[in-house]
């Protein structure tokens, strides 16, 4: 089992997190890597104490926070493991907008209008529990289908955790597949609306008139951590869930 003394992971971009989210990140991180697979018993409190450098009282904090939430499981006098995969039952699964495409024989292009690192607006920020003016990427695109724009993505990502995504090719993966790529601990949720188009929903998607919109807001995190948030808006007439 690796011997990792406590080092700062922590982006410039963002203020060091507390002393007990860093364990459940170096915890979290062991997992995704696989160094702590499902059933792994952990090593004991203090053995963490001793390897990271930080207090009994903090160390428990972390490991009671991911037990609670789900990611561990703590056998009293025995020790604690890592949880066994749960089981969820889906009520709606929402593929990638590329495969979808392919699915219907038909061929996928992206257009990136712009990839870049910007401050985070207020409303953005509160979602992603950061602070107004914070850096984040934002990207935003334009899906395709045969040519003809099917969905308009906004998306903001946290580059404490992807610091490398502003240098991926967006018309080669999609963004959702190079995140998922990166964790295998993700949780997604969505928020489906309905909405009719604006004058820069109409000029992106090359609408000609006030159209009638699905609207998808995903927000992607790993434990505690929101990676990231997605708004995609598809024409009611091109796109259909299924």
């Amino acid at each position: 089992m690796t011997n990792n003394k406590t080092q700062s992971n922590e982006s410039p971009y963002l203020p060091p997190k507390p002393l007990y989210e860093q364990v459940k990140s170096y915890v979290l991180k062991n997992m995704e890597s696989g160094e702590w697979p499902a059933y792994c018993q952990l090593p004991s409190e203090h053995t963490l104490v001793k390897e990271m450098g930080i207090s009994r009282m903090t160390i428990h904090r972390a490991l009671r926070e991911l037990t609670q939430d789900g990611y561990l499981e703590r056998i009293q006098g025995v020790g604690t493991f890592v949880a066994a995969p749960k089981k969820q039952s889906k009520v709606l699964e929402i593929h990638e907008i590329d495969n979808i495409i392919r699915a219907h024989g038909a061929r996928h292009h992206c257009d990136v209008h712009f990839l870049q690192a910007e401050p985070i607006e207020k409303g953005t920020a509160a979602i992603m529990a950061l602070s107004p003016g914070d850096t984040v990427f934002r990207f935003y695109s334009v899906h395709r289908e045969n040519g003809l724009p099917v969905m308009l993505e906004d998306r903001h990502v946290n580059p404490a955790f992807i610091p490398e995504f502003l240098d991926a090719d967006f018309t080669k993966i999609t963004a959702d597949t190079l995140i998922s790529s990166k964790f295998a601990l993700l949780s997604h949720s969505h928020v489906i609306q309905a909405a009719v188009s604006n004058a820069e929903i109409n000029h992106f998607l090359e609408l000609e008139a006030t159209t009638a919109c699905i609207v998808i807001n995903r927000k992607t995190w790993l434990g505690n951590d929101v990676i990231s948030t997605a708004k995609m808006v598809c024409p009611g007439n091109r796109f259909q869930l299924s």
